[in-house]
């Protein structure tokens, strides 16, 4: 299923069930808004951060790969990796 990422969708989204909400109730709260909208701000800000953390973690990653291709070529370079002929 396909995901609307449009953060002006899910404010009137937000609004639509807000006043939905507010026709059914018998008073109306100012406070319902307020959080429909810290919790816009907080699915914004939970998705910024689980693509940073993915960034990250493939950095780190590739950082790993390249250090050991690095020690690898280094020790190839330095006839470290031969064998050795045995004496029988």
């Amino acid at each position: 299923m396909a995901q609307n990422r449009d953060p002006v969708f899910w404010r009137r989204f937000s609004l639509a069930i807000h006043l939905d909400e507010e026709s059914k109730a018998s008073t109306p709260e100012k406070e319902v808004t307020l959080w429909s909208d810290n919790w816009i701000k907080g699915q914004e800000r939970k998705r910024k951060r689980t693509i940073l953390c993915g960034f990250l973690i493939f950095f780190l990653i590739a950082l790993f790969v390249v250090g050991v291709i690095v020690v690898v070529v280094w020790l190839n370079a330095h006839h470290w990796l031969r064998d050795t002929p045995r004496s029988a």
